[in-house]
């Protein structure tokens, strides 16, 4: 949807409504009455000209939402595509159930949308500046609240109300005794048994070292002893001349080592052939596969979380998100219908990245779109991401690349899931009030921390967060 412009005259928005024939159009063109829209046409997509629509001169179009239609708006991209002209679509199957209470609401989300304004309150409620300003003097105390009120205004009432009040649990079921009975106090002897001491088993040796085994060695005594003295002394070998002193000349030295060259040292020898067996080994070694081991960046994706009202806020954020886009982007849009695959041509005709359907054990890829049904989640597979049936739709999102958006309709049974990512890192935040038509799960996220805003600035923060 594109952002109206305040219309400063105050004169009605000129509105085309293109919607089928039945209870949704006649809903759709009175919430259009009530907000004060002048509805200019009101068609059948099927059988009405793409030049009859122009010529009708729309400020705005509503487009009621149902497969016959969808199949019809390639027609008017000429006038969808416009960004003069403010595109709203709705769900025809939830305009013909809408009435009473949830009927004005729309229309007054609608006459937001219409006249670019956040005024979604219904009348005498809206709130004003004044509100907020400070006031002088201090705030009123309790007692000068019941100033005026007498206390015998609420003894009668209390004592008819004497039984059924909370009693104090302090000192609750504790009894007061004022003496000791001594007799309760002895204790018979026969009523113990005997205690027989001595079946006890006191273990009184001292744990000793364990014995440490002794090698056989025969000491000088045993050897002199297994010999005998009777046997030939044995003869000592002949004393070895001594070498002559060495003396060294340093005048014969020189830097030539050509005649040692074919003697290498031992240790040289080996240390070489051990490098050149090392230099082999690792040339026979191969890169090992890095997702088999969980290597490598983890990364994240964005998901929209939506329900009722959420496909409009949905369009705007991928309307905000340019092509190539570094993450995926996953819609989790609640459906009555279960008309997912309808959904990604929906979607298809706001974004600028390519959208389709999710199906399990595919890998969601940077700068593609994907509609994810109710029953696939995410698994991690090294450090990608993908689709798997039954799986948790958030525990496999690494929270420091990961990005929720709450929109209107969203489950509030992912607010926990997506607060809990957001206190590791992920960048979580919930569509702001104004326009958003079931803000219930949005609310909860902004008032637990979350970031807000309208989808056209929350899609501006997730460019910034992952830049082109």
């Amino acid at each position: 949807m594109t952002t109206p412009e305040p219309n400063a005259l105050g004169s009605p928005r000129r509105t085309v409504l293109l919607a089928q024939p039945g209870a949704a159009s006649d809903r759709l063109r009175e919430a259009l009455r009530q907000a004060g829209a002048e509805v200019v046409l009101v068609a059948d997509p099927s059988g009405v000209a793409v030049d009859a629509v122009i010529a009708a001169e729309p400020d705005s179009v509503l487009v009621a939402l149902d497969p016959t239609v969808e199949g019809q708006l390639e027609r008017f991209d000429a006038v969808l595509g416009d960004p003069s002209i403010t595109v709203i679509f709705d769900e025809a199957e939830l305009a013909a159930r809408r009435e009473g209470w949830d009927a004005a609401r729309w229309s007054r989300h609608l006459q937001a949308k219409l006249y670019g304004h956040d005024d979604v309150l219904p009348p005498g409620q809206s709130e004003t500046d004044d509100d907020y300003l400070p006031q002088p003097g201090l705030p009123v105390t309790p007692e000068q609240h019941h100033a005026q009120a007498a206390f015998g205004d609420y003894a009668e009432e209390a004592d008819l109300v004497t039984d059924v009040l909370p009693i104090d649990a302090v000192g609750a079921g504790l009894a007061e005794v004022d003496e000791v009975d001594a007799d309760m106090l002895e204790v018979d002897e026969t009523e113990l048994g005997a205690i027989d001491f001595s079946s006890f088993d006191i273990n009184d040796e001292r744990s000793e070292p364990r014995a440490t085994p002794q090698e056989n060695v025969a000491g000088l005594d045993e050897f002199l002893f297994a010999t005998g003295s009777d046997e030939e002394p044995v003869p000592q070998a002949a004393a070895t001349p001594a070498a002559p002193a060495r003396s060294f000349n340093h005048q014969d030295w020189s830097l030539d080592e050509s005649e040692a060259a074919g003697h290498k040292p031992r240790a040289e020898a080996l240390s070489s052939n051990h490098i050149e067996d090392l230099e082999r080994r690792i040339a026979g070694l191969s890169l090992a596969d890095t997702d088999s081991y969980g290597h490598g960046p983890l990364r994240g994706a964005v998901v929209l979380l939506a329900g009722l009202g959420g496909p409009d806020a949905v369009r705007q954020i991928l309307k905000g998100l340019p092509e190539g886009f570094p993450r995926p982007v996953l819609i989790r849009q609640r459906l009555d219908g279960g008309q997912y695959d309808k959904l990604v041509g929906q979607m298809a005709r706001a974004s600028a990245m390519p959208v389709q359907l999710a199906t399990a054990n595919v890998a969601p890829e940077p700068g593609n779109v994907y509609v994810v049904p109710p029953n696939l989640g995410l698994v991690r597979k090294g450090a990608d991401l993908l689709f798997a049936a039954s799986a948790d739709p958030f525990e496999a999102l690494p929270a420091n690349d990961t990005a929720i958006v709450v929109l209107s309709g969203g489950d509030t049974a992912a607010v926990d899931p997506a607060m809990r990512l957001a206190a590791a890192g992920a960048l979580v935040a919930g569509q702001s009030a104004e326009g958003c038509f079931e803000p219930s799960a949005a609310n909860d996220v902004v008032a637990r921390g979350g970031e807000t805003g309208l989808p056209a600035r929350l899609a501006e923060r997730l460019a910034e967060r992952w830049p082109v």
